[in-house]
């Protein structure tokens, strides 16, 4: 029986594989009752700003990274790729000191 949901959060409730419901199995598919309110954990969800798919973490999730968020609200990020793009357009921009 399953431990996890596909997003990785743990399943407290072993008889039924959810916390929320009685998860009926149909034609070989485990799908959540109607209504449930765990089956969020294991539906893949379109990050709003690049398209990736992924399982979110949080229910109203809609972005895959903070710095998805940050780019879709259009604010500074100050994560790796954002760092790394910052100083690769610097170095461009720099004169030639010959």
């Amino acid at each position: 029986m399953r431990t996890h949901y596909r997003n990785g959060d743990e399943i407290d409730l072993q008889g039924c594989g959810c916390n929320g419901c009685n998860l009926p199995m149909v034609n070989g598919v485990l799908c959540h009752e109607h209504g449930c309110p765990d089956a969020w954990r294991d539906r893949q969800v379109e990050c709003r700003e690049c398209g990736f798919e992924f399982y979110p973490e949080e229910e109203r999730q809609e972005f895959c990274s903070e710095h998805c968020a940050a780019m879709y609200r259009g604010l500074p990020c100050d994560c790796e790729i954002c760092l790394e793009m910052d100083a690769d357009l610097t170095e461009e921009n720099e004169p030639d000191e010959n």
